[in-house]
């Protein structure tokens, strides 16, 4: 075992913490929240549901002064790296378990600061943390290890063991979910799994309609969404997983699946009552957030917010997201309108700091594409550094410190 799994896990709030300036959350209930998401800190609503539905409890943030050393040393220390070397930190391709030797190659030769686990090299824990550990061990400056795992339909390691889905599982009593997340996201951390994307805190629109499909969103209304994300995100937390919001701004009400296309929301004046209060609320919450391929009138001018600056301003300095982590949807899906190296400059332009993508053959042409745009003036290295930085931060909080 490599000193990630040895020493065991480092608070993830602690990482998200030092890369951000938003609060962190306390046990006092607070009063709902109004439609107007404002900068400022906002509350999270006790949500009360009917018989059928038993919300969890949610709570208020408190004020946590930010590890500004921390940051500043994990900078400079980032800097001293090959631009090269800072560019893979913020490029995370797919890998699978049956093309093992491939993953092993792009994580040695190409220096990636994480991969997105499609599929397990093996059906135990045991067995992948190994795998997982060996990859680790072929890492220029260590590997984040991200994977669905929303339950239902979205699950990479259902091997381990079959979790409902998130439709499913808000029917029932937060008690029991709360107990089967926390058994769950146990296995998921002994499987040597750092990140999740999940859970999914899209809206549905007004009338219950789905764009998704596949049962991937929470029933109720924002509030009842918020709540029980809130329960997701601490049963990854508490288990040394960092969790990631999907997908902002909102797909809960767009007009297609962004997987077969561009998908338009309602105007960002409707979003502000409905689908952006999961974010305000849970800003501070130790989670990352994933951007989706969402054109948003009043906002996106036409773009998907994965290559909207727009769209990142919003989150980070209206919803109280500051320096978090954020992350591209896969940039292979129909609603991106550019090549994969030319959405993941795009995306890095806009404030993104990682981009994922499922052909990872890609690897090295995306790399070459994010140098091109560096050297050619089009992207800045402060740029490139800032994304660095902030996986940097976030792999110190899983045991690796940046050398």
């Amino acid at each position: 075992m490599d000193q990630r799994w040895a020493r065991g896990w480092l608070p993830v709030a602690i990482a998200l913490a030092a890369c951000s300036a938003t609060p962190s959350r306390a046990a006092d209930t607070p009063s709902p929240p109004t439609a107007d998401v404002s900068p400022a800190v906002s509350t999270i609503a006790v949500t009360t549901t009917s018989p059928a539905t038993t919300a969890p409890t949610t709570v208020a943030p408190t004020t946590v002064a930010p590890l500004d050393a921390t940051r500043a040393r994990v900078a400079s220390c980032v800097q001293a790296w090959p631009l090269r070397d800072r560019i893979a930190l913020s490029v995370w391709p797919a890998v699978y378990g049956d093309r093992w030797p491939q993953a092993q190659a792009i994580v040695r030769d190409l220096r990636v600061g994480g991969v997105v686990l499609m599929s397990p090299p093996v059906a135990t824990a045991e067995g992948i943390a190994a795998h997982i550990a060996g990859l680790d061990s072929l890492s220029a400056h260590g590997l984040l290890v991200a994977t669905d795992e929303e339950g239902g339909d979205v699950q990479r390691l259902r091997a381990l063991g079959v979790l409902g889905s998130q439709e499913a599982l808000s029917a029932r009593p937060a008690d029991e979910v709360r107990a089967m997340l926390a058994a769950h996201a146990a296995v998921v951390a002994a499987s040597g799994v750092d990140v999740v994307f999940a859970p999914v805190v899209d809206v549905r629109a007004p009338g219950g309609g789905d764009p998704l499909g596949g049962g991937r969103l929470f029933q109720g209304d924002a509030q009842q969404v918020t709540a029980w994300a809130q329960l997701y995100v601490d049963a990854w937390v508490a288990a040394g997983i960092t969790p990631v919001l999907k997908h902002f701004p909102g797909h809960g009400s767009a007009s297609v699946d962004s997987h077969d296309g561009l998908a338009t929301t309602p105007s960002l004046a409707e979003l502000r009552t409905r689908d952006l209060l999961p974010y305000a609320q849970l800003a501070g919450s130790s989670a990352a957030v994933m951007v989706g391929h969402l054109a948003v009138p009043g906002l996106t001018d036409g773009l998907p917010a994965s290559r909207s600056a727009a769209a990142v301003s919003l989150l980070r300095d209206e919803l109280g997201w500051g320096d978090a982590l954020t992350v591209t949807d896969s940039l292979g899906m129909g609603g991106v309108g550019l090549t994969v190296p030319q959405a993941a400059v795009a995306a890095l332009q806009a404030g993104i700091d990682v981009v994922i993508f499922t052909g990872n053959g890609e690897t090295e042409v995306v790399i070459d594409a994010i140098q091109a745009a560096v050297l050619d003036g089009s992207l800045s290295q402060a740029r490139v550094d800032q994304a660095a930085t902030r996986v940097a931060l976030m792999l110190e909080a899983h045991g690796r410190p940046c050398t």
